[in-house]
């Protein structure tokens, strides 16, 4: 039996480390070109045709590395299932036979580098034939590890989140994810389940069923659709829609202080057309129709009734228009620890236009537009610095007046001062006019002034400012996690009255330090935060020193 492990062992190893052909590995775990071989640009220049396509999925451990050869990767390697080449070549932008076209190929890998089950991807050219002007080209992507049985805890604001879950999120190699959580919070107690897919049928359809029994209602979710997949896609349409019930808390200095009941209904079809990438920009234009209705009542059973908002039910077409600009950039270090990130630094403007009207099934006559735009700049004085910047709004104009008006906008600063440090800035803010009873503007623990309970301030409008210089160090323990640190100031207020015409608390701060450990093995992603922070003000219900322990998509 002993002898047998043994020659598994051996074997598994000399598969693993048995060299491929194709892309080189070059020290830092890029998969580039042979040399050479010309690069995308210049076979672009001469017209190349794209030859054969070779795929190649690398496990979670570079078996090449000899910091990943250990027998623990060597096992962690032998237990994971691959995801499958064709899973792979279904999200190609290009084919054998194509022109050469670079920003087909850096789209790709973007589309690739997003999936939760991959850790990157490197498309490069492989051979080229002079004679014949055809180039092959190697596609390679790794894995991480997909099969995540989790116990979950975090500590924000006062308040704990427990949970356990077990999720998949490359079942069987294909790409598809599945989940099964079970989830104790502040608001509720449930019990989830998830299925999600990009590539329905080696397709470009996506969907996405989950169903949540809650302690305090029920929420079924369902979405098809055969998206924009990418800048050149020409056709996207889909379905999806919503049935929740639940409990609504009213908060203030986080407490809660009223709380009603609930129910929501929400279906949406539409369908979009574009012209495809021209010139570095694509326009997209929609048309739609949605279904969103609220029914609310008090609840004689909760321990803080509260008087209950009007029914709402809206039903309307809508027609809507895009714009983006194809401007990427790859970048490590600023969101993730470790990570490759691509930042968008284009134009991008949605806006739309919708009429509610009794003749669709609705209860009142509105005019519902809606928008976003967003943008992104770089420049480099000695260091490279960072500016991305955003601005939405949304709205109901109804009986002559703007009900449910929402104004938000953010901006994100980064100045790089080395591969191990830079600077941060993030200031957002958002303004509403005569916000519907189900809805509040609360600032907290929970939605970045750290130092404070969850759903602190309630108002009318809102602003926080947080400065924080983070710090990526090169320690990687067990080759599993990334670890980092922040050192930041939080500072925000609301304006307007609370709840009960609570007044608000004028500006409120901040400070603390923090450990950040980036999971960059794993599909979740996620980065583990774990901040102690000093109020720099005294106010109610609020103590002057918090931890928190709680996971994040970012830094």
């Amino acid at each position: 039996m002993a002898r047998g492990a043994l020659a598994l062992s051996v074997l598994t190893a000399a598969l693993t480390l048995a060299p491929r052909p194709g892309a080189a590995l070059s020290d830092r775990g890029i998969y580039t070109s042979p040399p050479g071989v010309p690069s995308w640009s210049e076979l672009a220049a001469h017209g190349a045709v794209i030859g054969a396509i070779s795929v190649h999925v690398e496990n979670i451990f570079n078996p090449y590395d000899p910091k990943e050869s250990a027998w623990l990767y060597r096992t962690a390697n032998a237990l994971h299932m691959r995801t499958r080449e064709h899973v792979v070549r279904t999200q190609l932008l290009f084919k054998t036979g194509d022109t050469v076209q670079p920003r087909r190929v850096a789209e790709t890998e973007r589309i690739l580098r997003g999936r939760q089950y991959l850790f990157d991807a490197w498309i490069v050219p492989e051979s080229y034939d002079a004679a014949t002007n055809t180039v092959n080209v190697s596609v390679t992507v790794r894995d991480v590890w997909t099969l995540s049985p989790n116990f979950n805890f975090s500590h924000t604001g006062g308040t704990n989140k427990t949970g356990y879950n077990i999720q998949e999120q490359n079942l069987f190699g294909s790409g598809d994810a599945i989940e099964i959580e079970r989830e104790f919070t502040v608001d509720r107690t449930s019990t989830i389940f998830s299925f999600s897919t990009n590539n329905l049928g080696d397709t470009w359809w996506k969907t996405a069923l989950s169903y949540q029994n809650n302690s305090d209602g029920k929420v079924a979710q369902y979405d098809l659709e055969h998206p924009f997949y990418s800048l050149d896609t020409r056709k996207a349409y889909g379905i999806s829609g919503s049935d929740a019930t639940s409990i609504v808390d009213i908060y203030n200095y986080g407490q809660i202080v009223g709380q009603f009941l609930k129910r929501e209904n929400q279906i949406q079809v539409y369908y979009g057309g574009s012209s495809g990438d021209i010139g570095g920009w694509t326009r997209r234009w929609y048309v739609g129709a949605r279904y969103d209705s609220a029914d609310f009542r008090e609840d004689p059973f909760t321990a803080t009734p509260y008087p209950s908002p009007p029914e709402r039910r809206l039903s309307y077409p809508y027609v809507a228009w895009e714009v983006d600009q194809d401007s990427y950039a790859k970048a490590q270090n600023q969101d993730q620890i470790g990570r490759t990130e691509d930042l968008y630094y284009g134009f991008s403007l949605y806006t739309e236009l919708g009429y509610s009207s009794p003749a669709f099934g609705a209860d009142r006559n509105a005019v519902l537009p809606r928008f976003t735009v967003n943008d992104g700049w770089h420049w480099d004085h000695q260091h490279e610095q960072r500016l991305f910047v955003g601005l939405g709004g949304s709205g109901r104009l109804e009986y002559g007046r703007l009900d449910n008006g929402i104004l938000n906008f953010s901006s994100r600063y980064y100045w790089i001062h080395n591969e191990h440090s830079l600077f941060y800035a993030l200031l957002t803010g958002e303004a509403t006019k005569r916000l519907d009873g189900d809805s509040q503007v609360l600032l907290g623990g929970d939605t970045g002034l750290r130092g404070y309970p969850i759903r602190y301030q309630a108002g009318t409008s809102d602003v926080l400012c947080t400065v924080e210089e983070r710090l990526f160090s090169n320690w990687y323990p067990l080759r599993l996690v990334r670890v980092g640190g922040a050192v930041f100031v939080d500072s925000g207020r609301v304006w307007g009255p609370g709840p009960f015409g609570a007044p608000p608390l004028g500006w409120l701060s901040d400070a603390g330090v923090g450990l950040r450990v980036g999971n960059s093995r794993s599909g979740l992603g996620n980065v583990l935060h774990v901040d102690f922070s000093w109020t720099l003000n005294t106010a109610p219900n609020a103590p002057h020193f918090q931890i928190t322990v709680q996971t994040e998509q970012s830094f």
